[in-house]
């Protein structure tokens, strides 16, 4: 985990909780235990994560009757999609947004979530994550990387837009296609025929803008937040990628430690009910709804050759098999399974 700099370090441990705060002694016991609990995502104000963090913090305080209270730090202000997943494990942040992709830097198995063309829509996506697959992942990941899981969720699937047109995977040859830090998705970009490159989200438009990168690729609602179509003008409903983003809860931070049992409780349903339920809801109309605005702000390619795409993928799993071994393979087969 040598990414997290000193710079971002510094900034966790003067921004981020310091786990339970002292509340007056009678009889020798606290009255009340009060926390505040800081939430880092890397996404604008305006993206739909930031909408689902603030019903999240407004259960937790309820049902904690304003024990436990939700700091929520979006737009990368503490720490990015990496950098946040790093902070979980050190317990340097209590809570983030993050993905199982991301945790797939220290533990391969994770990321068969982001391989191509694994899922087929999100009603095989929900079975999976809220089902055997899902409760079996949620058990490594705590027990590997010391993360808890609250729960896992469905942001969209990836779509593509860049300076030029694609309509086929010849298309993308060539091109420098900006990817997340993730394995997988580097991997993907390099059998299409293009020159990945993983640079944060939040500086995504300025890429397109200056010509650093020709292309990206992300859920829709990620374009339109930022209004992408300003520096780019071809979208492209390729629906390549899955993304999951899930919220998860350090082991090891002061804070998440404090927390009493009935409260650590009320924050486990708080995340169910605001990303199973709200998230759930509202992404899957967020997400069609984007895909038409981004339609009508570009040219459009809604039916690209899906077919010349995934003739291309073979290398991906190939190489995600011999990365994540026996774990990787069996997680694979369970969302085939659960098709």
């Amino acid at each position: 985990m040598t990414h997290l700099t000193r710079r971002h370090f510094g900034r966790a441990l003067t921004a981020v909780s310091a786990g339970a705060v002292g509340a007056p002694m009678i009889n020798g016991s606290a009255k009340a235990q009060a926390a505040k609990l800081v939430l880092s995502h890397h996404v604008p104000t305006t993206h739909l994560i930031q909408t689902v963090s603030e019903k999240f913090a407004g259960y937790v305080q309820e049902a904690t009757k304003g024990q436990v209270t939700i700091d929520i730090k979006p737009a990368s202000q503490l720490f990015n999609l990496r950098t946040s997943a790093e902070a979980i494990q050190l317990g340097t942040l209590d809570l983030c947004w993050s993905d199982l992709g991301t945790l797939g830097n220290w533990q391969p198995q994770f990321g068969f979530v982001a391989l191509p063309f694994l899922f087929n829509d999100f009603d095989h996506v929900k079975k999976v994550l809220y089902g055997k697959v899902g409760e079996q992942v949620s058990a490594e990941v705590k027990a590997t990387l010391g993360i808890e899981v609250l729960s896992l969720g469905a942001s969209g699937f990836r779509v593509f837009l860049g300076r030029k047109e694609i309509k086929t995977a010849n298309d993308v040859r060539g091109i420098k296609l900006r990817v997340p830090e993730i394995p997988v998705w580097i991997e993907m970009a390099r059998a299409l025929g293009a020159n990945p490159t993983p640079i944060p989200a939040g500086e995504i438009y300025t890429a397109l803008q200056t010509g650093v990168v020709d292309a990206m690729e992300s859920p829709a609602d990620f374009m339109t937040s930022n209004k992408m179509w300003e520096v780019a003008q071809f979208a492209t409903r390729t629906h390549h990628i899955f993304t999951e983003v899930s919220m998860f809860a350090s082991t090891r931070s002061t804070g998440m430690k404090a927390l009493s049992p009935a409260n650590l409780q009320a924050v486990r349903d708080a995340a169910k009910r605001a990303v199973q339920g709200d998230n759930w809801e509202l992404n899957l109309k967020e997400q069609t709804a984007a895909w038409e605005l981004l339609s009508s702000r570009t040219k459009a390619t809604p039916n690209p050759e899906i077919a010349s795409f995934r003739e291309k993928m073979a290398p991906v799993l190939a190489s995600f098999t011999n990365r994540a071994g026996a774990k990787g393979k069996a997680f694979v087969d369970g969302v085939v399974a659960s098709a």
